[in-house]
């Protein structure tokens, strides 16, 4: 996520947090690559950090990069990204003629997302990405104790396969591993420190049938335990 573009703050409409996608089975099965006319790459992320201090608990970045053929950034473009449970965003462009497409808010949405680009005669439309869902770290708790040099045991909720997960600590990772809700961190990997931090981060992505290659869209939530005592 680039730190040149400015954020647009949304308002409450994003403070929804929930534990599902729009299905029970893998959020990979729900994906859709769409339709288009080859003729745009589109870059686009959805990225959800877990911070305690927002509304909902998360803050959410939706992002697009546009670009034409030869590299060029595709200005004045309708991006829009809707979600059973946010409706529907119209991005707007981060600053004229950049090409880049940028919302920021409060809160992570449940269900599925649908991404279409249009400038014009040019397209991408109807992308359909499987949301995972918002997961929970159930193992280790805030404020633990556990014994350096001995394994990590990292555990979490999967209310909606993702592709992949990662896990990371200050010591370790981040590792990209099968979204089975478990891995143990190697106790060499795991040394005595006061100030421990757990994070597991979930994503999907779908390859865009109707873009420049290169194009897809992805989704990437994250959530966070510390700290954790390592003595």
């Amino acid at each position: 996520m680039s730190g040149r573009k400015t954020a647009v703050w949304l308002g409450a409409v994003l403070v929804g947090i929930a534990a599902c996608g729009d299905g029970t089975g893998p959020a990979t099965s729900r994906n859709n690559p769409g339709t288009g006319t080859n003729s745009l790459r589109v870059t686009a992320n959805i990225e959800a950090d877990d911070d305690a201090a927002a509304v909902g608990g998360f803050v959410t970045t939706y992002e697009a990069i546009v670009r034409d053929g030869l590299g060029n950034p595709v200005s004045g473009a309708t991006v829009t990204i809707s979600n059973p449970s946010l409706g529907t965003l119209t991005l707007p462009e981060s600053s004229p003629g950049s090409g880049d497409y940028l919302m920021t808010g409060n809160g992570f949405p449940s269900g599925d997302f649908r991404l279409s680009v249009v400038r014009g005669t040019d397209n991408v439309r109807d992308v359909v990405l499987g949301g995972p869902g918002v997961h929970s770290i159930t193992a280790p708790r805030a404020n633990a104790t556990d014994t350096a040099g001995t394994t990590l045991n990292v555990r979490w909720t999967v209310p909606s396969r993702a592709q992949a997960a990662e896990v990371e600590t200050r010591d370790f990772g981040p590792l990209t591993l099968p979204d089975t809700g478990a891995y143990n961190v190697p106790g060499a990997d795991n040394p005595a420190r006061p100030d421990q931090r757990v994070r597991v981060y979930r994503y999907n992505e779908v390859s865009m049938a109707g873009g420049l290659p290169g194009s897809r869209l992805r989704v990437k939530v994250r959530k966070t335990v510390e700290p954790i005592n390592v003595q």
